[in-house]
């Protein structure tokens, strides 16, 4: 795997799990797991960070054991996530969810946010949005989940507003990392997608979010959250995006490419 990314994304797929690590403040640990690397077979290969697809468990447990090892050493003993459901849900994880993670398991959320060190957050994705939301000054993050169902509920914006309510991180403060997704090129929808996301308010008066194709509406889920975000308050500046379509680049699981029988990456991101 011989490619290169730019600031602040760089790939590490030195032995165990490839994965972009993501340039964050000290004492932040942040990234994005590729397919590479890992120890799951067939549909699965290689590594598959999720419980639920069907692999076997085994394996899915060394791949995080593994990822583990490279991306936090003993700084964090497991990876927290929860039970995904395209809403806008939000889940604040603290050290004794570290005790039962698989009680966090079965909670319904799709953005997980933390104040305390030792906690990892992750969520899965295979052709959805994974985002990694870092306080500037370390004092919070957060992962979030983002399909276009989430996209359409404003998930990432709700998180923003959390991390402000829950822990007074205002969103000057916030730097957002989008990680691989499906990208324009492969994501067909209906008209009744596009309608639904012409209601949005944040996106009034904003361009390029989709376009018109022989096989129907393509529609950027990238350019979707950064328009969110920005009304939300976030700087463009601030706003980091890797570009790599999870469909037709084979560095990450797909959903829509490998018709649904397929493993998931994990976005990561906790304080040491």
């Amino acid at each position: 795997m011989s490619l290169k990314f730019n600031y602040p994304f760089s790939l590490d797929n030195q032995s165990g799990p490839a994965y972009l690590r993501v340039a964050v403040p000290t004492p932040l640990v942040a990234g994005f797991s590729l397919r590479s690397g890992g120890k799951s077979r067939g549909a699965f290969t290689a590594a598959n960070m999720s419980y639920s697809v069907g692999d076997d468990a085994g394996r899915v447990t060394e791949n995080r054991h593994d990822l583990l090892q490279k991306v936090g050493g003993r700084q964090f003993t497991t990876i927290l996530t929860c039970k995904q459901v395209h809403g806008n849900s939000c889940k604040v994880v603290t050290g004794q969810d570290i005790e039962t993670p698989e009680q966090l398991a079965q909670i319904e959320a799709d953005a997980l946010l933390t104040a305390e060190p030792g906690v990892l957050l992750g969520i899965m994705t295979a052709d959805c949005l994974p985002l990694i939301i870092a306080d500037k000054k370390s004092r919070a993050v957060a992962v979030v989940h983002a399909g276009w169902r989430g996209l359409e509920m404003g998930v990432a914006a709700v998180a923003v507003a959390e991390l402000k309510r829950i822990f007074s991180v205002p969103v000057t403060d916030l730097s957002v990392y989008a990680g691989p997704a499906i990208a324009a090129c492969c994501f067909t929808v209906g008209i009744e997608v596009i309608e639904r996301f012409h209601k949005l308010s944040e996106l009034q008066g904003v361009s390029g979010w989709y376009r018109k194709s022989d096989s129907g509406f393509q529609l950027d889920l990238l350019a979707v959250q950064k328009a969110q975000l920005l009304a939300a308050g976030l700087a463009a500046a601030d706003f980091h995006a890797v570009n790599v379509c999870t469909c037709c680049q084979d560095l990450c699981f797909s959903y829509r490419r490998d018709h649904a029988i397929t493993g998931r990456q994990l976005a990561f991101v906790g304080i040491t």
